[in-house]
């Protein structure tokens, strides 16, 4: 089919998509200029990297990196597995009530963090968790969001597959371990995903659970630099611009799961 639209509309498209595209990448771009700018004595801007060996040995990031990437994997991990196990009674299952829970779960979604602040800092101080990387990963173990996007990607797989291996002999962890979870790989890698980027950029839980330096994860000790380095603010920039690898790298390697053609000739019709 050939394309009628005006030129017109087709450089207002390509003009918002310009902006669109400053917008996402503008504040990257600035932050790895910044990081690497110098202005000297004349008024002439030089480049240079030191600022990048000086935020890695003089904010001694190599702690808080390990830590920020065990609190990511464990959150992301139990995030995955917990919502997939909770949607599956949701959606394949009938039992009372069902509807009235996937509803309650929802009504979750509208509650912002900051209110839920104190109560989860009693419970954490409660069960003996405050200033451990535990006290960072278990109350985010499980999202109602991501409940809800597994349980809508289990609904969407035919009923014919999860009855083929029933008739095998499945049972039904075997038909969710081994039907759902694998034709719902998209979900599942999008929903680590965003468990990932929410854990890694964490800035606020962790500032209040977290007391230690041994303790500290790659967003509170960033921000710690801005104090430290307050003179020279571009050490605090690298150190940002540094913490974007990680995230870039898992985004690119989440690109092969992604995909939408999964369901693609399991079913006859």
């Amino acid at each position: 089919m050939i394309d009628r639209r005006p030129p017109m509309v087709w450089a207002w498209w390509y003009a918002v998509a310009a902006v669109l595209v400053c917008v996402a990448v503008g504040p990257a771009a600035y932050l790895v200029l910044a990081s690497v700018a110098t202005r000297d004595a004349s008024g002439g801007v030089s480049w240079s990297f030191a600022a990048y060996a000086s935020a890695w040995r003089d904010g001694k990031l190599g702690g808080p990196l390990v830590n920020s990437i065990l609190v990511t994997a464990a959150r992301a991990a139990l995030n995955v597995i917990i919502a997939a196990m909770a949607a599956y009674p949701l959606a394949r299952m009938r039992f009372r009530g069902r509807d009235t829970v996937f509803v309650l779960l929802l009504a979750t979604m509208m509650i912002p963090e900051q209110v839920v602040v104190v109560p989860m800092f009693r419970t954490v101080v409660g069960l003996g968790l405050f200033d451990t990387l535990a006290a960072v990963v278990v109350p985010f173990s499980v999202t109602a969001l991501g409940i809800y996007l597994c349980r809508q990607a289990f609904a969407q797989i035919p009923m014919e597959m999860e009855e083929a291996a029933r008739m095998d002999g499945a049972g039904s962890l075997r038909v969710w371990w081994h039907v759902m979870l694998p034709l719902s790989a998209p979900t599942l890698s999008t929903l680590a995903l965003f468990s990932v980027i929410g854990a890694w950029s964490d800035l606020l839980w962790p500032l209040i659970v977290l007391q230690s330096r041994e303790h500290a994860t790659l967003p509170v000790a960033i921000s710690g630099l801005m104090g430290q380095f307050a003179t020279d603010a571009r050490v605090a920039y690298a150190a940002s611009v540094l913490a974007l690898v990680p995230i870039v790298l898992v985004l690119a390697a989440a690109q092969r799961f992604m995909r939408s053609d999964v369901l693609g000739g399991a079913v006859k019709g």
